[in-house]
C-alpha cells in the first residue's frame, strides 16, 4: 500500500517515527523532529556534477575536513612501507613508522613542493627526488644535501606537518 502524501508519496511499512517509538532506550525528541525541508522530490541542480567551482568548494570545505579511509593496515605491513593517497588536487603519504603506529604527512617536499612519492612502496626515509632533502620516517629532517647553501633551515622547525592519523577496524 502506498499512501499518498501532497508533494510526496511513502512506501507501505512503519514511519521514522514509529521505529523510534519502538527503541528499547529513551529517544531524544530532537530526533522526532519533522524535516525542514518541503515533502517530495528535493531537486539538485545539474551544475553540482560538474561545475569545477562546486567540485573546488567541496574540497576546501568538505574532503579536506573530513576522516579519509585512506588504507587498511595491511597495505602496508612492514615498518617503512608507505601508501600514496590521494584525493582530488590533494597528496598525502601513510607512512607505518612503527610495528603498531602509523603517519600522515602532505605528499610534498618542504623545499620546493615537489611530490615525495609518486607510488606506493617501502622506503627507510623520505627522499625528495628534486634536490635530495630527506626525512625519517617520523618527520623530522634527516638530511639536507649541500647543507652550507641552506644555512637558514634549522632542522628542528623543518620537520613535515604531521596530519592526524585514527584506525578503526584496521582501516
Amino acid at each position: 500500500m502506498t499512501e499518498t502524501l501532497t508533494g510526496t508519496t511513502r512506501s507501505a511499512g512503519m514511519t521514522y517515527a514509529e521505529i523510534l517509538d519502538t527503541d528499547s532506550h529513551p529517544v531524544r525528541p530532537i530526533l522526532y523532529a519533522d524535516s525542514p525541508m518541503p515533502p517530495g522530490p528535493t531537486l539538485v541542480p545539474k551544475e553540482r556534477y560538474y561545475s569545477k567551482e562546486f567540485h573546488q568548494l567541496e574540497v576546501e570545505k568538505v574532503w579536506s575536513r573530513v576522516w579519509q579511509m585512506a588504507c587498511h593496515e595491511d597495505d602496508i605491513p612492514d615498518v617503512g612501507d608507505y601508501l600514496v593517497y590521494d584525493i582530488a588536487h590533494l597528496s598525502f603519504l601513510i607512512v607505518r613508522d612503527g610495528p603498531e603506529s602509523f603517519k600522515a604527512f602532505p605528499n610534498a617536499c618542504l623545499h620546493r613542493g615537489r611530490k615525495l612519492k609518486d607510488y606506493d612502496g617501502h622506503c627507510s626515509e623520505l627522499r625528495c627526488n628534486f634536490h635530495g632533502f630527506a626525512w625519517t620516517l617520523e618527520g623530522q629532517l634527516a638530511d639536507v644535501p649541500a647543507r652550507w647553501d641552506f644555512p637558514h633551515i634549522e632542522s628542528e622547525s623543518f620537520c613535515l606537518p604531521e596530519l592526524r592519523v585514527g584506525t578503526w577496524g584496521g582501516f
